[in-house]
C-alpha cells in the first residue's frame, strides 16, 4: 500500500512524540502538527489501516512494529538532513528541522542518500550536535 507524503509526516510526527513507541494522544499530535484534531483523527485511520498505528482507548494511537520501523528510517534521514542543513549550510535550528522532513518527501532517493553519505562522513571527522526536540 503506498502512502501519502502527509500520512508519512504524521507517522514521523508519532514517533516523534511517542519517544519510540509508547502511546501519544491525539491532541498532542495536533498541536505537534499545528492541524486540526479532526485531521489527526482522518490520518490515524488511514495509519491503522495500513498497519503502523493500533488505535487505543481516549483517542491516543501506537505504533506497530511496522510503524516503529518505518518511522525510524524516516526518522533517522530527517535527522540526517538536518545536520547537513545545520552543519554544512548554517540554517537556523527549527528551519533545519522543518526543511529536512519536507525535503524527506521533495528530493530523490538518491539525492537523500548522497547528502546522509556525506554527512556520516563529516560525522566520522567531527561529532553532529541536533538539538533536542521541543528544545
Amino acid at each position: 500500500m503506498e502512502f501519502s507524503n502527509a500520512a508519512l509526516r504524521y507517522l514521523v510526527a508519532v514517533y516523534e512524540l511517542s519517544d519510540g513507541g509508547s502511546a501519544v494522544r491525539s491532541v498532542d499530535i495536533a498541536r505537534m502538527m499545528e492541524v486540526s484534531p479532526a485531521s489527526v483523527v482522518h490520518m490515524m485511520g488511514v495509519l491503522s489501516q495500513g498497519g503502523f498505528v493500533r488505535k487505543r482507548r481516549y483517542g491516543q494511537v501506537q505504533l506497530t512494529g511496522e510503524g516503529i520501523r518505518t518511522a525510524n528510517r524516516l526518522y533517522t534521514k530527517a535527522a540526517l538532513l538536518e545536520a547537513f542543513f545545520l552543519q554544512e549550510l548554517g540554517v537556523d535550528d527549527q528551519i533545519a528541522r522543518r526543511d529536512a522532513v519536507s525535503c524527506l518527501f521533495a528530493l530523490s532517493e538518491e539525492s537523500i542518500e548522497h547528502i546522509c553519505c556525506r554527512t556520516l562522513q563529516k560525522e566520522a571527522r567531527e561529532p553532529i550536535i541536533l538539538q533536542a526536540s521541543g528544545a
